[in-house]
């Protein structure tokens, strides 16, 4: 079941925070919302999830307006804290599995399951306020994912965590995804979720400026690079390649811009026929580089996913 964000707009005032966003959210596909702080990637969670209105546009679920029916079905995780610091672990994520309509059995039994699942066996008892930010982060990452969410939604939830905790969050996350969960998560941690999202959505000043699949966006971006090493000097081969840059050129050692449309292993089979390649690699651009490219042209879709 898919989340449909369409033509999402809305103004603190003069402010424009969003400008007409729309993407889709495919389940089993675990999803990025990047961008730089003051993108507009709060402010389209909050109106995903009922906090605020929409201008314009309109967000959809399973083919229907989402309605509040609808988000008790939703995990939640905001970027601040929303703990109880006072309360003891266990008894914080049975709690918020009873708000969802869990009996205190049933919420008891997830409780002990998803604790045990983040690390979290032997912390059931302690205060949470005792616990280090990154635990903490795991106890809220429990609390919105107790009553079992068909959609789990997570505002920065890398921010301020050590590599550890980074990766058992994302394995929870990855562990929800394969399962056919449909997950979005925010972060302007470009390159940290290089390699965990599949597909990603980048805003920049309010506008959607690329989005796609990860793969197919760093494979078709202008900043490919081609490393090539021969062993010889001939260079005639190139010519078949008009749109080709050398960018760098060291003894036998060539590094070529390969430009939308060229398909560098033709690149790569023209040097091998010219004589023989040492080695070879490709360069594709970060998500990082992708942005900069992305955020200084007229928003587009770009790529596919």
């Amino acid at each position: 079941m898919s989340l449909v964000i369409r033509d999402v707009a809305h103004a603190f005032g003069a402010r424009q925070a969003l400008s007409g966003v729309g993407f889709d959210v495919a389940p089993g596909v675990l999803t990025g919302l990047l961008g730089p702080n003051g993108a507009g990637k709060t402010t389209l969670i909050r109106i995903m999830l009922g906090v605020i209105t929409a201008d314009r546009g309109q967000v959809d679920f399973a083919g229907r307006p989402v309605d509040d029916a609808a988000r008790r079905m939703w995990g939640y995780m905001p970027q601040e804290r929303g703990l109880y610091p006072a309360m003891r672990v266990g008894d914080q994520v049975v709690y918020f599995g009873q708000l969802h309509g869990l009996s205190r059995a049933e919420a008891t039994l997830r409780a002990e399951a998803l604790l045990d699942e983040l690390g979290l066996a032997g912390r059931w008892a302690d205060r949470t306020d005792k616990l280090s930010g990154g635990l903490q982060q795991r106890v809220q990452l429990a609390t919105a994912l107790v009553h079992e969410p068909v959609v789990i939604v997570l505002d920065e939830p890398f921010a301020g965590l050590d590599p550890v905790a980074v990766a058992n969050l994302s394995e929870t996350l990855l562990r929800r995804t394969e399962s056919g969960c449909t997950v979005l998560f925010s972060s302007h941690q470009l390159d940290l979720v290089q390699n965990l999202c599949e597909d990603i959505v980048m805003l920049h000043d309010g506008l959607t400026v690329l989005q796609g699949s990860v793969a197919s966006l760093r494979a078709s971006s202008g900043t490919r690079q081609l490393r090539l090493k021969v062993d010889t000097p001939n260079r005639d081969w190139l010519k078949g390649f008009p749109g080709v840059d050398v960018v760098s050129e060291k003894a036998d050692e060539l590094r070529l811009a390969i430009p939308p449309g060229t398909e560098p292993l033709d690149v790569l089979d023209a040097a091998r026929a010219a004589g023989r390649v040492l080695d070879f690699g490709l360069d594709l651009p970060s998500l990082s580089q992708l942005f900069m490219e992305a955020a200084g042209r007229t928003p587009a879709v770009i790529g596919g996913s």
